[in-house]
């Protein structure tokens, strides 16, 4: 679906009123549902939302995370008369298997991922695609569940943290500043206006204000920088070179404590260390940015600062804790904040461990418009998506290419890929690609216009990949 359209921001919460109406009515006749949600960051916060709706309206209820659709579908067939399902942060890219389910019961999807197929008549669907919003960077699936659930009742404006958590769990803070915009920026202002949020400009290091210079700067991830990212020595020592003073006496130091002069000097350093490696400087500009701060959640914790709110939650969908991840984004803490912190921990260590191993030549392989990073069996499949968004926002594929990683799973491939946003500008969308390509060679896949994903046959990588490359070249043929 073309965004050309008629913008329609009025129609767009109409739409979010209309559903919380029919929820409502579903509610009060003495419904049961069933909301399935992605694992990502982006679709355990949507899930958390809506459950939390439910709860608040003493509505039952079952909440499950799945990775693939495939997975939703099984639900869906074997679900009980008594279930209503809602589908969040999906169900929009699968409308024709949708149609195939029985229509005697309606199906409620929440989605911001662009639609492909037809919707049957029992789909009640709310999607920023139809109304000329772009799902990709204005509004996540968090966003659009929130959307519905403020309808609902008023009183669940204390879910806007968990929806801007979403937004930046999708990455959609691609613009000036490191910042959310688009119908992300009116959450904010809702969670502002409650006392729930602040906003300022910062270095967007993880821990700044909890944890010792070199242990937040080996923690964070977005971006990955090579060599300090997951190494807390290193880290340390390019403090040390530069001049700055990690300790008072005794005390660890934290990055909110250094002055503006402090500050600029380490950003400085960085870009120097990334120069010494041959690495471009965009990838310290990432670094500095808007940083959103829920101001209800302890200092200490992992939940303060909204980017590692989400890092929590993607560890704990990529790593078969997905409970976990919804019940902290529902309020959660004690005993289950210390496990979730357990689970960010290992689960950070494994990934700048992958992000080392996909920096190797011999996983390389470049096509005329792929970068291909094939992490066969070493890269756990869970986390290939991380991977893909950790490189390309390194700037590794440049404008030209698009980055795609792949690892090898039990019984198929997955594939994770992302696009610049030159390339879609010149007309290139990612996740219809995907899909077709998947499609053709037995597969499954979707997602945005800028980051798509999609799971094949362990038999059809060279074929998938050769198609792909052929598909961009022909969308792309005369643009360039």
């Amino acid at each position: 679906m073309s965004l050309d359209i008629f913008r329609d921001e009025r129609g767009f919460l109409s739409r979010a009123r209309e559903i919380a109406e029919k929820i409502r009515f579903l509610i009060d006749e003495g419904s049961k549902f069933l909301v399935i949600c992605h694992v990502d960051a982006d679709g355990l916060s949507s899930g958390a939302i809506v459950s939390a709706m439910l709860l608040r309206d003493n509505a039952r209820f079952v909440t499950r995370a799945v990775g693939e659709f495939e997975d939703a579908l099984k639900y869906l067939v074997d679900l009980p008369a008594a279930y209503i399902p809602i589908l969040v942060d999906m169900g929009s890219g699968y409308l024709n298997e949708l149609s195939k389910l029985s229509p005697s019961r309606p199906i409620i999807i929440l989605d911001h991922h662009e639609p492909m197929g037809s919707a049957p008549a029992n789909v009640i669907q709310l999607n920023p695609h139809f109304h000329g919003i772009n799902g990709s960077e204005e509004v996540s699936g968090a966003g659009v569940a929130y959307l519905v659930a403020k309808a609902l009742n008023e009183e669940n404006i204390l879910l806007s943290p968990v929806a801007v958590t979403g937004a930046l769990g999708d990455l959609q803070d691609r613009f000036d500043g490191r910042s959310l915009h688009g119908f992300n920026e009116r959450i904010v202002e809702d969670a502002v206006k409650a006392g729930l949020l602040r906003v300022e400009e910062d270095l967007l290091f993880y821990g700044r204000s909890s944890k010792p210079i070199h242990v937040a700067m080996a923690s964070t991830m977005n971006p990955f920088i090579v060599g300090i990212s997951g190494n807390e020595a290193n880290a340390y020592s390019l403090l040390t070179e530069i001049g700055i003073r990690v300790k008072d006496d005794d005390r660890w130091r934290v990055l909110s404590e250094l002055s503006e002069d402090e500050k600029k000097q380490l950003y400085n350093g960085i870009l120097k260390y990334l120069a010494s490696l041959g690495l471009p400087p965009s990838m310290a500009r990432e670094l500095v940015g808007k940083v959103y701060e829920l101001t209800m959640e302890e200092p200490w914790t992992y939940l303060r600062d909204a980017r590692e709110f989400a890092s929590l939650l993607n560890a704990c969908g990529k790593t078969g804790n997905e409970w976990l991840g919804i019940s902290i984004a529902m309020g959660g803490r004690g005993a289950l904040l210390e496990e979730a912190q357990r689970v960010l921990e290992d689960y950070r260590r494994r990934l700048a461990e992958a992000i080392e191993y996909a920096m190797r030549d011999e996983c390389r392989q470049e096509l005329k418009n792929l970068l291909v990073i094939d992490g066969g069996g070493v890269i756990d499949d869970r986390l290939i998506s991380s991977v893909a968004s950790m490189l390309s926002s390194m700037g590794l594929q440049g404008d030209k290419h698009i980055l795609v990683a792949l690892a090898q799973s039990e019984d198929s491939i997955k594939v994770s890929a992302r696009a610049s946003r030159k390339l879609v500008e010149m007309g290139l969308n990612l996740g219809k690609l995907l899909a077709e390509v998947a499609e053709l060679v037995g597969g499954r896949g979707g997602g945005h216009d800028v980051a798509a994903g999609a799971s094949i046959p362990k038999t059809r990588k060279a074929l998938f990949l050769l198609e792909l490359d052929r598909a961009v070249e022909e969308k792309l043929s005369g643009t360039r």
